[in-house]
């Protein structure tokens, strides 16, 4: 079946794609159009059964890119609309992701990390009720309670229960027994489990916009060697702190220069957000290990996924690659879980081929 926005795409040129991104299916268009003048552009739609681990606090990605688009966030792809009800068309950035420069693990060339830099430095600059396509004081998000301004807490807590209800307890039905088998504790995602009775303890700081998922593909660097920001699809509305503690979590910096990106966005928000750093060690550690915790949820799942909808010549590999990277999850977690021990890659691989493979593909 024809995806709509592979038709909304076919009206507007050429296509190319599709592209899959995580959260979105992209074709990418060349028009031969009125849109011609503007190069290469994007149309996309959600996928079908994509697993959403995060909350979302904004209609769409569309609307807040469009709302951006006249603030000082720098690099960020530009959006128009056709017509009144027609679909909005993302321009698409020429270039390569950081990931292919500088893949994960890597150092990250200076000249980015300045341009990170800048990003934060715009993120800071939009407040709560800043933005007229989300009221002050609804940052919940997904149904969630608003949070407050400066309440730090409230917002780790709320992070925390999102994950216990919709990474975990809502999963239980299909993947309990998995859980159970790596050893992942329930009450480890309660309000008064160790990392709920910390998250109850954070230091107020002034709340900011945060894009949620500052990695190395959701940056693109130009020709021009300008990096640029994409998929603002979890961009929420909270503690700047979260967003540092994401983006550390997801590059993996070398040690020297996460140190570094420590200490320069501290010098960057102290000017731009006033109070954003307060208890920088002890939060930013609460934060990062609720993101240890949080991947538990998430990779879990995705690899139980992968494996089962793998194809039985490539089940095998899948079931390696699975193995080890889901045992150096677990292992970066086991404080924050309480874990006493963690089954080894081997026996993370008998696990997982005990799983019943997806049924017959369409």
């Amino acid at each position: 079946m024809t995806s709509h926005a592979h038709a909304q795409a076919a009206r507007l040129g050429v296509l190319e794609g599709p592209l899959r991104g995580y959260h979105r299916e992209w074709y990418v268009v060349r028009s031969s159009g009125e849109l011609a003048e503007l190069g290469r552009l994007k149309v996309g739609e959600p996928r079908e059964g994509v697993l959403w681990f995060d909350r979302r606090c904004f209609p769409s990605e569309e609307a807040l890119l469009m709302e951006l688009a006249g603030r000082e966030v720098p690099r960020i792809p530009p959006v128009r609309r056709i017509g009144t009800d027609g679909p909005a068309i993302h321009g698409f950035v020429e270039g390569s992701t950081l990931a292919e420069l500088a893949p994960s693990g890597r150092p990250v060339d200076r000249h980015h990390v300045d341009q990170i830099m800048e990003l934060f430095r715009g993120l800071a600059g939009v407040r709560p009720g800043d933005l007229s396509l989300m009221p002050a004081g609804s940052e919940g998000g997904d149904g969630e309670a608003p949070v407050q301004d400066r309440d730090s807490a409230g917002f780790l807590t709320g992070l925390l229960r999102f994950t216990r209800e919709h990474g975990y307890t809502r999963r239980r039905p299909e993947y309990g027994r998995l859980f159970d088998r790596l050893g992942v504790p329930a009450h480890a995602f309660d309000d008064a489990s160790q990392l709920g009775v910390q998250a109850a303890q954070l230091t107020e700081r002034p709340f900011c916009l945060l894009h949620g998922d500052l990695h190395r593909e959701n940056f693109i660097v130009d020709p021009s060697d300008g990096l640029w920001t994409i998929d603002w699809e979890l961009a929420t509305i909270g503690d700047p702190l979260y967003d540092l503690a994401t983006h550390l979590h997801l590059m993996h910096y070398p040690s020297e220069q996460e140190k570094e990106v420590v200490a320069r966005w501290c010098g960057v928000m102290e000017e731009a957000l006033p109070g954003a750093t307060a208890a920088l060690d002890p939060d930013l550690d609460r934060y990062l290990r609720f993101k240890r915790v949080q991947s538990v949820c998430t990779d879990v799942v995705r690899h139980a996924a992968a494996v089962r909808d793998a194809r039985p010549a490539r089940r095998a590999e899948q079931l390696g690659a699975t193995a080890t990277s889901v045992h150096r999850i677990l292992l970066r977690a086991a404080e924050a879980l309480g874990l006493p021990e963690v089954p080894s890659p081997g026996t993370v691989e008998e696990i997982y081929a005990a799983l019943p493979p997806a049924g017959p593909r369409p």
